[in-house]
């Protein structure tokens, strides 16, 4: 069996990593008109966008290039709905992965761990109410 480009792209583009931040965070951010907020749900992140810190198009531009986030950006965030999505994905790549063999189906497995390891640090370090800061 062989995989298809699209099988083959999802294993190996480039994944963000961003910032963990808790929903409080975000809903303050979001609120704030000074800064540019760009939601990407195929990426399942939010660039909080400053351009002289941006690694996307290293300034150039006043928007981010989010096809093209770097995963050491100080921009990226996300939020737990973003962190369950990773999980959600990690599952389908599992799946996947269980009818790809050899190393194409280690990729897919090993982009489904990072993806949860991403989700796992989320949960480990957010705010939430029940800590009284959120």
């Amino acid at each position: 069996m062989s995989m298809g480009r699209g099988d083959r792209a999802a294993t190996t583009a480039p994944q963000c990593t961003g910032t963990v931040i808790a929903s409080r965070q975000s809903r303050q951010i979001l609120a704030n008109p000074r800064l540019a907020v760009y939601d990407n749900p195929h990426t399942l992140l939010m660039c909080v966008y400053k351009r002289d810190k941006a690694l996307c198009h290293r300034g150039l531009k006043d928007t981010p290039s989010l096809d093209r986030c770097v995963p050491a950006c100080a921009n990226i965030a996300r939020t737990d709905q973003h962190a369950a999505g990773l999980r959600r994905r990690a599952t389908a790549l599992d799946q996947q992965a269980g009818h790809v063999p050899g190393l194409p189906g280690e990729r897919l497995r090993d982009n489904a761990t990072r993806l949860r390891d991403l989700a796992n640090a989320h949960h480990r370090t957010r705010t939430t109410l029940q800590d009284g800061t959120a």
